[in-house]
């Protein structure tokens, strides 16, 4: 049934997944004749956003990988094994913004200041809820299939 507990918490990570679209990953302080210097630096004017990187739109497809899933009510074994690879792919995002934004953070000049943003959090609470939603899931069919074999 799509009201389960697990469309929830799918509903949920979706969101928090979205939340780095609109929010900053990290701004940069310090001189901005410095900042704008950088040429190609993502901190060019003081903010990392995810949205700046081709790689962004990683997120667009996970957000409708999380959202799908919940539509896979039906099958529920295929409805777990893809909650769990967008777990690990949510994973694999935050590791790669993290190796991106040390990679620009070091081209920038020695007095500017670095500091993460609050949109670099919401996407381990996507983990956690992701992980929340498999848990839930696989309750579920080991329900059901309990419940056949007492049949």
């Amino acid at each position: 049934m799509i009201q389960r507990i697990q469309s929830i918490y799918l509903l949920l990570a979706a969101i928090a997944l979205a939340c780095p679209v609109f929010l900053p990953l990290a701004t940069a302080t310090g001189d901005q004749a410095a900042l704008l210097a950088t040429g190609d630096n993502f901190f060019a004017d003081g903010t990392f956003w995810s949205k700046e990187h081709p790689a962004g739109y990683s997120l667009f497809i996970l957000i409708a990988g999380t959202i799908g899933v919940i539509f896979l009510y039906k099958n529920r074994p295929r409805q777990m094994q893809t909650a769990g690879a967008l777990a690990l792919a949510t994973l694999i995002f935050m590791a790669l913004y993290v190796a991106l934004g040390v990679l620009n953070a070091q081209r920038l000049p020695e007095t500017a200041s670095v500091n993460i943003g609050i949109g670099a959090f919401p996407p381990i609470l996507a983990i956690v809820l992701l992980i929340l939603a498999y848990r839930a899931i696989k309750k579920d069919e080991n329900l059901v299939r309990s419940s056949d074999r007492l049949r």
